[in-house]
């Protein structure tokens, strides 16, 4: 895919996450013990031989900016094209924030202007999975699309909590028809990965169009009407595909990363995710500790009870502590004799000894970052 570029929009996120996003855009969400969201789909950018990507950010994106840095771990820290971090407000056109993915991408056209490549991969960052690009590019050539979608079946893309989500009409030829937003679901369902390639000029005209009209949603103001003029051909995803849209949906994803299949799928069989390097020392498990079923990130230490739990970098669980279903993310400190059940322990929080924090798996409690849990 030497001749395309990406933009990759890294929005705010569904405000159904709540303080989850309180200091982070949801590209920024932590999973599996040492990786954010944004590196599946900069390793799926990488894998497929694009290097040249436009990150448009809009807020709460330190972080996230810190994270990414020059793009070295994925490659794309070049003399030409490579990483380019499109912050907002940065061209005189205001201080609101973006009314929709068109609206980012129009105030960010003097991005799409000065690329030489012939296509343009658009990419939303609320999903995980991995793919290779290449298979879009390879369908829009063979079916002589003008433009091309990705797809899944799996109903880990949509959410109990978010209804009238988008559901594409794909007919018998891969061709797509409609968008239904109807709320039934069945096996046949295909959810958008919110992934589409199209050619450049045609992405700018679609986009100006749009914009020029009030209408800033980058599905329904700008794929729905191209679906009436032009042919949009779809790509099965056949793997694993998730969405981040809840506090639920982000529990239930974290929770995904302890499945052998699930890891074997995300992190083997397409090869390895790559993200920013942080050079710690493995996991501590002291003696007397009791692990099941549990995912650790380097420079933990060990010394009470962790099941079917995912663990960050650099968390410390005291002796007598008893964590269970939970999610404990970086640098976190569980006290002597505390209980967590169902919960989800944001950045740098202290759990005081004998602390209790009990949720359930339909709602899990969210500590919110920097927090200190008293008894």
């Amino acid at each position: 895919m030497n001749n395309t570029f990406a933009i990759v929009y890294a929005g705010h996120g569904n405000q159904l996450l709540g303080d989850l996003l309180s200091y982070r855009c949801v590209a920024g969400m932590p999973l599996a013990g040492r990786f954010r969201n944004i590196d599946f789909l900069f390793t799926n950018l990488a894998d497929s031989g694009v290097r040249n990507v436009g990150l448009i950010t809009q807020r709460n994106y330190q972080s996230l900016v810190e994270h990414v840095g020059s793009g070295a771990a994925w490659d794309m820290n070049k003399k030409q094209g490579g990483l380019a971090v499109l912050a907002p407000f940065d061209q005189g056109t205001g201080t609101e924030l973006y009314r929709g993915f068109g609206d980012a991408m129009f105030a960010k056209r003097y991005f799409l202007n000065r690329q030489l490549g012939q296509y343009c991969l658009v990419l939303d960052t609320d999903v995980v999975y991995r793919e290779d690009y290449n298979r879009m590019l390879d369908a829009l050539n063979e079916k002589e699309a003008d433009i091309v979608l990705l797809y899944s079946h799996d109903a880990r893309l949509i959410s109990n909590e978010v209804m009238g989500a988008a559901r594409l009409d794909v007919d018998a030829d891969g061709f797509i028809r409609g968008v239904d937003y109807s709320d039934e679901v069945g096996e046949d369902s295909c959810f958008s990965l919110g992934a589409c390639l199209m050619d450049k000029n045609l992405l700018q005209r679609l986009i100006e169009d749009a914009c020029a009209e009030g209408r800033y949603n980058f599905v329904t103001d700008v794929l729905e009407p191209a679906l009436r003029k032009y042919k949009v051909a779809g790509v099965e995803h056949t793997g694993y595909a998730a969405r981040i849209s809840s506090v639920k949906s982000y529990f239930d994803i974290s929770k995904d990363m302890i499945d052998p299949e699930v890891r074997e799928e995300l992190f083997v069989a397409h090869g390895p995710v790559h993200t920013r390097i942080k050079d710690a020392p493995p996991v501590r498990f002291a003696a007397g500790c009791r692990v099941e079923e549990s995912v650790f990130g380097n420079g933990c230490d060990v010394f009470g009870r962790v099941s079917g739990s995912v663990v960050f970098r650099g968390v410390t669980i005291d002796r007598g502590a008893d964590v269970k279903n939970c999610v404990v993310m970086q640098n976190a400190r569980i006290g002597q004799g505390a209980h967590l059940r169902n919960a989800i322990i944001d950045k740098d929080v202290v759990v005081r000894p004998n602390a209790r924090i009990v949720g359930t798996p339909d709602l899990p409690v969210v500590i919110r970052k920097g927090s200190i849990i008293e008894a």
